[in-house]
């Protein structure tokens, strides 16, 4: 004997019976939204692109920048003149470049700005 089963009844949705206008209405909606989406999308990964684009180029700069400091290292020191300064500007382009490649500055390089020893500001003091 077959146990009785509750009858399942599929219901149809109102929608289906509604004007075909009104139908067509919100389906003209539904695509317009999904553009417009679609266009949003696009101007977000056009302005991700470009800013990759602009880090690229800093990063690529940054590099030049560090190895023209290691260049005026090994010269400060060969000539035995000058070393300070010429390390001093390599710890600043090697914690730009290392800066743009983690995104954060290396705790170095901030624990020797925090102590004061950023020339922006001392220049400053001087010109007064």
């Amino acid at each position: 004997m077959i146990a009785s089963m509750p009858a399942r009844k599929r219901h149809r949705k109102a929608e289906e019976h509604r004007d075909p206008i009104v139908r067509f209405a919100e389906a003209l909606k539904r695509t317009e939204l999904r553009e417009q989406k679609e266009r949003e999308r696009q101007a977000e990964a056009k302005e991700a692109a470009k800013r990759a684009a602009v880090h690229a180029e800093d990063l690529r700069l940054a590099k030049v920048e560090l190895e023209q400091s290691i260049a005026k290292v090994k010269a400060a020191r060969a000539a035995r003149s000058g070393i300070a300064e010429a390390d001093q500007l390599w710890q600043i382009a090697k914690a730009r470049v290392i800066e743009l490649e983690t995104g954060t500055p290396p705790k170095w390089a901030a624990a020797s700005h925090e102590n004061g020893d950023d020339d922006d500001n001392s220049d400053d003091a001087r010109s007064d």
